[in-house]
């Protein structure tokens, strides 16, 4: 067929499409990204998985907090078990030096499009992008590494919004992403290359907006290589678990290690939002060294508050989260109150500042039509205790009728038992003026030791004194079937940890609390998963987050005891800002318990120690 007639078939073609598609609606937008993929190292080269010269972070807008948490990472940290199998977040999964494969998920009947997954084989993560119009869970769930993801085409740009990402990294040797950090990807295939256009923002540790491109490229045929077998262990074998790798402020030794290499100046390598604009070129002409330095130490500008969002709903409702097994999660009044629920009567921890009771009573008489059988305060604080008359109230122990409790008291297991370590039942009884518990609401099945077991709902329950941790009564409770474990207000994701000392508190304490935790702990895969935590205010969590905040406890700990050994004040602690990375996360500089407060408790407790940790 000559040209003419090409022309012309092309033209019948056409016409007809024409005429016989007029009536039909325009195409949907989307396309088509699956397939099995390797990225492309031309871009950022040496930069993959943990490589990467330390203290080079020119181009990406951190703020100070995060400077600081940079330059005191220490690649040792690495040995801290929860750290050597962490999984990776969007965007930095992308630069992981495994195979990838992007899959999708339709309706067997429809062939509606509900998800599309993309899997790396490094830590063997899923990030599953929900195309069905879910929304987003509320901001008390728990977090992964992946994160939670939905998407939709525009046009044949497939564009995803993710949220509830753990703390994860920007550059491995230190530049943190938050766990408050949300990602917006925009995947863009152009035959077999996926360009990858990411925008991260995060209120904790970057000053604005962070844009970065990544490149997949398309495998002819299977790689064969999709695993990643991880488990921790001993490292170093005389390591203690309250052991943190860091470099004190000031004193990282690998400071000038990219500058002095690379030729760059010291102040192009130490980051922040001026950066990454073309005229700072033209600054680190005249830039000094003293001005770099001055960088690398905490500055004297107002100390920074907590950005991430407060994950309490404050909306004046009791809401309900299915944690796992037969345990629920109750937030909306004060402190995280759990339920466990199955064949007898639920078993409650905490019952919140007492101000939504009833709501929360409501509450549990949905997931069962059981009276509360048993309520266990994992300490005598107010906002865990507020609503013990009313439960305590409305329950009944049936395991106490016909028994010899109710041949003394006839009134036995009428009404739910309150179980708690003895010192929660003391410091109640010592009470005095506004805010007092009545005496109904004070626990009277008490325990002095160890722990306090029991076998209910299908499973055994045991309650663990933590001494000297916020107070001198803490408790945690673990759901062993469920694998749930409550800690009170040992741990908190919303603020640094409550360490009353006038009633026996102690970061020596809070640490050893949480390592004993950790201790009970497991993840199912890569530090996802596992064992659920429910803190005593904040998201559900699993041993990541916990072993980070310990981690963070240790550092500060470590910093004010060398300024403690150099006989350094209060007042010039404080100034030293020595929890200057861990402000815009957990931070307050008002409310009940502030970063003044905080610090001032972890001095108190160093310079003059409980005598159990003497």
């Amino acid at each position: 067929m000559n040209s003419r007639g090409i022309v012309l078939a092309v033209a019948i073609v056409l016409s007809g499409e024409a005429l016989f598609g007029q009536n039909l609606p325009p195409s949907a937008p989307g396309g088509d990204l699956t397939g099995m993929y390797t990225p492309d190292r031309m871009l950022d080269p040496g930069l993959g998985t943990a490589a990467g010269m330390l203290v080079d972070y020119g181009g990406i807008p951190i703020n100070e907090a995060s400077r600081m948490y940079a330059l005191a990472w220490d690649a040792s940290r690495i040995t801290v078990r929860q750290q050597q199998c962490a999984g990776y977040v969007p965007p930095y999964m992308f630069i992981a030096p495994g195979n990838y494969r992007i899959f999708e998920d339709r309706d067997p009947y429809t062939q509606q499009l509900n998800s599309i997954s993309v899997y790396g084989q490094i830590a063997e993560g899923r990030h599953q992008i929900f195309m069905d119009g879910r929304p987003h869970p509320p901001a008390y769930a728990p977090h992964t590494f992946p994160g939670f993801s939905t998407g939709k085409y525009e046009g044949n740009i497939l564009t995803v919004e993710t949220t509830h990402i753990k703390r994860g990294w920007i550059r491995a040797p230190g530049v943190a992403q938050s766990d408050a950090a949300t990602v917006r990807e925009h995947f863009i295939r152009h035959g077999d290359r996926i360009t990858i256009f990411s925008v991260t923002t995060d209120p904790v540790y970057l000053a604005e907006p962070f844009a970065k491109v990544q490149v997949l490229l398309r495998y002819a045929k299977d790689p064969n290589g999709w695993l990643y077998a991880c488990d921790d262990g001993e490292q170093i074998l005389d390591k203690t678990e309250d052991r943190v790798p860091a470099y004190p402020p000031g004193e990282n030794p690998f400071l000038r290690e990219y500058s002095e290499k690379q030729h760059v100046p010291l102040l192009g390598a130490l980051g922040g939002p001026e950066t990454t604009r073309p005229e700072f070129a033209a600054k680190l002409q005249t830039a000094t060294d003293a001005e770099a330095l001055a960088k690398t130490r905490p500055s004297n500008s107002p100390r920074q508050e907590s950005q991430a969002k407060d994950p309490n709903p404050n909306d004046g409702e009791i809401h309900v989260w299915p944690v796992q097994g037969n345990v629920y999660l109750l937030v909306g009044d004060g402190a995280n109150m759990a339920v466990q629920i199955g064949p007898e009567g639920p078993l409650v921890v905490d019952t919140g500042a007492g101000k939504l009771t009833d709501k929360a009573i409501a509450a549990i008489a949905k997931l069962t039509p059981r009276r509360i059988q048993f309520v266990v305060n994992t300490s005598f604080h107010a906002d865990h205790t507020g609503g013990n008359v009313k439960m305590h109230a409305a329950g009944q122990d049936p395991s106490l009728f016909g028994s010899f409790f109710s041949n003394q008291v006839p009134t036995a297991g009428t009404t739910a038992t309150l179980i708690a370590h003895q010192n929660v039942q003391n410091r109640m009884l010592a009470a005095t003026g506004e805010g007092r518990i009545p005496e109904e609401g004070w626990p009277s099945d008490t325990f002095l030791r160890d722990r306090r077991r029991k076998f209910h709902n299908g499973e055994g329950v045991e309650i663990f004194w933590q001494p000297g941790a916020s107070t001198d009564g803490d408790s945690i409770v673990h759901f062993r079937h469920s694998d749930v474990i409550v800690t009170g207000d040992i741990f908190d994701t919303t603020r640094y940890p409550l360490i009353d000392l006038k009633n026996g508190g102690s970061l020596q304490g809070e640490i050893q609390a949480l390592n004993f935790i950790l201790n009970r702990t497991l993840y199912e895969h890569d530090e996802d998963n596992g064992t659920m935590i429910i803190p005593g205010h904040g998201r559900v969590c699993n041993e990541f987050e916990l072993a980070e905040y310990r981690d963070m406890l240790v550092i500060i700990r470590d910093r004010i005891q060398a300024m403690i050994r150099k006989n350094f004040t209060l007042e010039q602690v404080r100034a030293a800002r020595p929890s200057i990375d861990y402000d815009t996360r957990f931070g307050a500089n008002a409310g009940p318990w502030t970063t003044d407060m905080f610090i001032e408790a972890v001095y108190t407790s160093l310079k003059n120690p409980p005598a159990a940790s003497k």
